[in-house]
């Protein structure tokens, strides 16, 4: 079975690029393309591609806000980035808004035929470089901070338990369930209970979720309703954020 495609992009060339580039594989069907956000909803509509393959920037309404929509309306879809944005801000309104995968422009053909594959086959792909990027962040805004601790705020804040705290940081650094169950010595069930109940507390959907708002709530310490504890580069050595 073939992975069929949806190429969006304001500019002609990069969707020509990207078709040629992809033309001869095997495994990947670019079923069509297009350059704008109305343009992608109704294409996405019409072809129900299992992937759709989009830029952030475009003219009238974003790529991000494309993604909600056309998720909201055919949440099987798998829309995976491809920009040139290398920010934080950019990879947490992507998870936010659904992504399963955001890698930049320079990627290689090899290198983008798997992420792709790997999408398709239920997995998060996040450029290594962007990863980087999150960890430089991290340690910026960490390094008073070595654990999660509830902050004061007007709001009610997000009280999770030391175990809790400790699924959650192994998440944020991208481990999967199964190497979170090693590393905890925890049933890969019983992690699944912990994390069903950091959705709960955080009131998100899924694991890419639960790490868009982690990176939000720690993004300032004084706004935030938790510290995540700052990961090192050596947590990032894949770029796969996992099931």
């Amino acid at each position: 079975m073939t992975i069929s495609l949806l190429i969006v992009d304001d500019h002609p060339m990069v969707r020509e690029g990207l078709a040629n580039m992809l033309d001869d594989s095997e495994e990947i069907t670019v079923a069509g393309s297009c350059g704008n956000s109305s343009e992608a909803l109704e294409k996405a509509q019409a072809l129900a591609p299992d992937i759709i393959l989009m830029d952030i920037k475009m003219e009238g309404v974003n790529g991000i806000e494309s993604a909600r929509q056309i998720l909201a309306r055919n949440p099987d879809i798998k829309i995976i980035f491809l920009t040139v944005f290398e920010d934080t801000e950019s990879i947490r309104l992507a998870l936010q808004a659904g992504a399963s995968g955001y890698i930049l422009k320079h990627v290689s053909r090899q290198n983008l035929i798997d992420t792709i594959k790997r999408v398709h086959g239920g997995e998060t792909i996040i450029d290594q470089s962007v990863f980087r990027q999150i960890v430089n962040d991290y340690t910026r805004l960490s390094k008073k901070h070595t654990e999660i601790k509830p902050l004061k705020k007007d709001e009610e804040p997000v009280e999770l338990t030391p175990r809790e705290q400790e699924i959650l940081r192994h998440l944020v650094r991208g481990l999967t369930n199964k190497e979170i169950s090693s590393a905890t010595n925890l049933a890969v069930d019983t992690v699944k209970t912990h994390l069903r109940n950091i959705y709960r507390k955080l009131q998100v959907k899924n694991r890419t979720q639960a790490i868009s708002k982690a990176m939000k709530l720690s993004r300032n310490s004084e706004d935030s309703l938790f510290i995540i504890e700052k990961p090192t580069a050596n947590d990032f050595g894949d770029h796969n954020i996992g099931n």
